[in-house]
């Protein structure tokens, strides 16, 4: 595939309440239609290697934006540009990392110990208020938007004098690079766990191109920010097999809340588990049906079971003649809060997660989780935490029993503790620490 080259372009700040300004790249070239979706330019190799093209193209964006970027920087001792570009709610198969990159960016604009900016699309997510944003002028919620955003935006973007790139996704373009320390968050390698254990889950060119990202990353980031000291091995365990000298690597964990939650102090309980549904075959759902179908032919006062979220085609055939098994489609956050929140345990079955965010939420609105042993849950729960079981039927129908009979005053204080050790402020130092090795 042929790049688009960028020849004449201009920056053009439109103000925001409030401060500071989105900044947006408008080009002046033939290929701004192809990169605005509007069909694809006419163009050569030659021209796509044009230098003097970038040469003009930077002399061009450098001026106007050193004077709106220098104006509207504080005194923080370095600035921190997140690349935003990649993430698309819309698109993305997991909102988790917009939610961290959300969370994180306003958390560390708070704390006013770096400046911060963030390079966007026009389809991607819209950052907090008060940071800086660099729109880039077209979307990058279809293949060639996403493609030119991922692979060019050193190239396309303004000067950007930043000390350190972060990379929520963890995945750096392929070329060049920026010239910054860059900061990849890698939740997990769940990639290579699909490909060995799922491949149906993907194409395999998809396959093929996520993992060669990966592994392109791994070589290249100057540092690593994981969720947790599992998926930290398991990073470390990919390297070894890829012969990829590994980055350091740090354990930033996350913050959890659920504050932004209207719910009663003490809600009631009603006679049913709940299990957060998904299509993709690492989160277990059909194996779930599988040991409730079985589990109901034993114990006939099993609470009912509530599925809410996606379920794969394969599944509906077994789900229509199971009983006493509700499913609905996913429910807007606060509407989910109070149905967990009235449940009398989460099961979270999950072969593999990067941290496991709804058994902290979970435990923080009173309800107990049953989770897979040896995983990163455990490790977020800990290990002594009742209600863990490994993916045999005896072993999650021994730890049901315990969660169904978990005392009231056990699961509160769980709750409680969760809540101090997993906050946006933890994270936020740990993250700033990670920052402070790189500089």
């Amino acid at each position: 595939m042929a790049w688009p080259a960028f020849a004449n372009a201009a920056v053009a700040f439109v103000p925001i309440k409030p401060d500071p300004p989105v900044i947006n790249i408008f080009t002046k070239c033939p290929y701004k239609n192809f990169l605005c979706g509007e069909g694809p330019p006419l163009m050569t190799r030659e021209k796509v290697r044009t230098r003097s093209r970038k040469s003009e193209c930077c002399a061009s964006l450098a001026s106007p934006f050193r004077q709106a970027h220098a104006a509207i920087m504080n005194a923080a001792s370095y600035t921190v540009c997140f690349y935003c570009a990649d993430q698309n709610l819309h698109r993305d198969r997991s909102r988790g990392i917009t939610h961290y990159t959300r969370e994180l960016l306003a958390h560390l604009r708070d704390t006013k110990l770096a400046n911060l900016v963030a390079l966007t699309s026009k389809s991607s997510f819209a950052v907090p208020e008060g940071i800086e944003q660099i729109v880039l002028p077209f979307a990058s919620d279809w293949l060639p938007g996403r493609l030119v955003a991922d692979h060019l935006h050193p190239l396309i973007a303004p000067r950007i004098e930043a000390d350190i790139w972060h990379y929520p996704k963890g995945f750096l373009p392929m070329g060049f690079q920026v010239k910054a320390k860059k900061v990849g968050s890698v939740a997990d390698v769940m990639l290579q766990r699909d490909a060995d254990h799922h491949p149906e889950s993907r194409p395999r060119a998809a396959f093929a191109y996520w993992l060669a990202m990966l592994r392109h990353s791994l070589a290249r980031l100057d540092l690593v920010v994981t969720l947790t000291e599992f998926s930290r091995q398991d990073i470390l365990r990919f390297c070894d097999r890829h012969r990829i000298k590994a980055p350091p690597i740090v354990v930033g964990y996350v913050g959890v809340s659920v504050s932004d939650l209207s719910l009663p102090t003490v809600p009631a309980k009603g006679d049913y588990v709940l299990h957060l549904a998904s299509h993709l075959p690492h989160k277990a759902t059909e194996w779930l049906l599988e040991q409730w179908t079985r589990l109901s032919e034993l114990t006939p006062s099993l609470p009912e079971l509530r599925l809410v979220g996606t379920l794969p085609e394969s599944a509906m055939p077994r789900l229509a003649k199971m009983k006493n098994v509700r499913f609905m489609p996913p429910l807007p956050r606060q509407e989910l809060g109070e149905m967990m929140a009235g449940a009398r345990g989460l099961l979270l079955p999950s072969e593999i997660e990067g941290f496991g965010i709804p058994a902290v939420e979970a435990y923080l609105l009173g309800t107990p989780v049953a989770y897979v042993r040896e995983t990163a849950v455990e490790e977020v729960l800990g290990s002594e935490t009742p209600g863990g079981f490994h993916r045999d039927f005896d072993s999650f129908r021994a730890a049901l029993a315990e969660v169904l009979n978990l005392d009231r005053v056990a699961i509160l204080q769980k709750g409680m503790e969760l809540g101090e050790r997993f906050t946006w402020e933890n994270c936020v130092r740990r993250t700033v620490a990670a920052y402070a090795n790189v500089l």
